[in-house]
């Protein structure tokens, strides 16, 4: 496993990008629901996520799980402003949240599955991997998804290739992609956009003061789980609208 985890870090490290950087506006067609549990969607790190599955191809799927791989030294297709990537979140058209409960129970679909010590046995269903469960997730019902960024727009369009869902509980069938468009635009609105702010944006960087403006301790670039990437932030407003 260690000859593993160093090759990974090699390919991390060495991964390369395009740097042939303009403003664009991505936008994905969706066939809701959106399962999410952020009020946003950052689309740096989507970006980080495929840019990652293809720096190791078949070493993706041999990534421990017993210790977390920090891929905050990958190469992105995006402009940057000091460590910060002109990349928006999600712009939602007309998103309503509503709460939606996930069941999982053992079936007997599942028998085929069992080895021959469990078939001999008994199933535990109140623990381990069978374990049966009930989680209320929010979920968003939406058609589109729209992204602005200041990228490399052929890396981006083949990084994206590879997107087929966007959200969480992917393989329950959420947030299904029909289509992506990349479009060339004139300005960048990564980070500002007709007076809002358009992702979390270090407070040291220079923005126009708008009425309504909101400041808060944000992860501002990829990895978000990292808590050392929290720093005191420009906040992005929240689209979403609670459903009826």
């Amino acid at each position: 496993m260690e000859v593993i985890e160093k090759e990974i870090m090699k390919r991390l490290y060495n991964y390369e990008t395009g740097s042939d950087y303009q403003p664009l506006e991505v936008m994905m067609e969706i066939i809701p629901p959106v399962f999410i549990t952020s009020p946003w969607v950052h689309f740096d790190g989507l970006l980080a996520y495929l840019c990652t599955r293809d720096a190791l191809e078949e070493l993706f799927y041999c990534m421990p799980s017993e210790k977390t791989i920090d891929t905050s030294m990958i190469d992105l297709p995006f402009k940057k402003t000091e460590d910060v990537n002109h990349s928006s979140v999600g712009q939602y058209d007309g998103a309503y949240l509503y709460k939606n409960t996930i069941y999982k129970r053992f079936s007997d679909n599942e028998i085929r599955v069992l080895t021959k010590k469990q078939n001999k046995g008994r199933v535990h269903t109140d623990r381990g991997y069978y374990k049966d469960f009930m989680i209320n997730i929010p979920l968003l019902l939406t058609n589109s998804i729209v992204f602005y960024c200041n990228a490399d727009k052929n890396e981006l369009g083949n990084l994206l290739k590879n997107l087929t869902q966007i959200g969480k509980k992917t393989s329950i069938g959420g947030g299904r992609i029909q289509n992506i468009n990349i479009n060339e635009i004139d300005q960048d609105y990564s980070f500002f956009k007709e007076g809002r702010i358009m992702r979390p944006v270090p407070a040291n960087i220079k923005l126009p003061i708008v009425e309504g403006l909101v400041f808060s301790n944000l992860p501002y670039k990829p990895p978000y789980w990292n808590k050392s990437h929290v720093k005191m932030c420009y906040s992005p407003e929240s689209q979403i609208k609670i459903g009826e």
